[in-house]
């Protein structure tokens, strides 16, 4: 069965508004120094696990699709898939690095996957090392990863296969997303209408 991009946005609008109710608790701030960014907990816990295993299951959908399949060697990435994989074979066609978001509350632009022709996220590190470890994972995860994940994903969902070569319309997703303001951050491979 194929999911389309509205399958993964309604599951991003459930995990956004898990993280909008986190926010009733721990108040966020402009300043990713501000102490309610190392806070963790079993809430934040349990909000990492979801918003990485769709995260995950993104990225399993994106390397599936057949515009990967001329690539070397894809049906052995294809079995073994994990961060270095996305990074060696979607980054250069996806350019996830370049995308930011604007984060309407905190009136802040974050790029969650900075860097990531080089080097994994920080948040993934965290999250793929102990996704398997709760009790650790309470100390490790927090607000901040919560945060630049959930952008993460938000990214992904725009990205999916689904929307190559069609228009996407960024006022439709634009003002049905609480949290972000994807500014141009839209899918490298689509016409984009505002």
């Amino acid at each position: 069965m194929i999911y389309d991009i509205y399958y993964f946005y309604r599951r991003y609008h459930q995990i956004e508004s898990d993280f909008l109710e986190i926010m009733d608790f721990i108040h966020i701030s402009d300043k990713f120094s501000d102490p309610c960014y190392k806070i963790g907990s079993s809430k934040l816990m349990d909000f990492c696990l979801k918003v990485g295993t769709e995260i995950e299951t993104l990225f399993c959908e994106i390397l599936n699709d057949k515009k990967f399949d001329s690539y070397p060697t894809i049906a052995i990435k294809r079995n073994n898939q994990n961060i270095d994989v996305y990074k060696k074979i979607i980054e250069p066609k996806y350019e996830l690095r370049r995308y930011s978001l604007f984060a309407k509350p905190i009136k802040v632009e974050i790029f969650p996957f900075i860097d990531f022709d080089s080097q994994t996220p920080e948040w993934f590190k965290i999250y793929s090392k102990y996704k398997h470890n709760k009790l650790e994972l309470i100390n490790k995860w927090n607000m901040s990863y919560s945060l630049h994940s959930l952008g993460a994903l938000l990214l992904l969902v725009i990205n999916h296969p689904s929307v190559e070569n069609k228009v996407f319309n960024v006022g439709q997703f634009s003002n049905i997303i609480e949290f972000f303001d994807l500014l141009s951050s839209t899918p490298r491979f689509c016409q984009s209408v505002i």
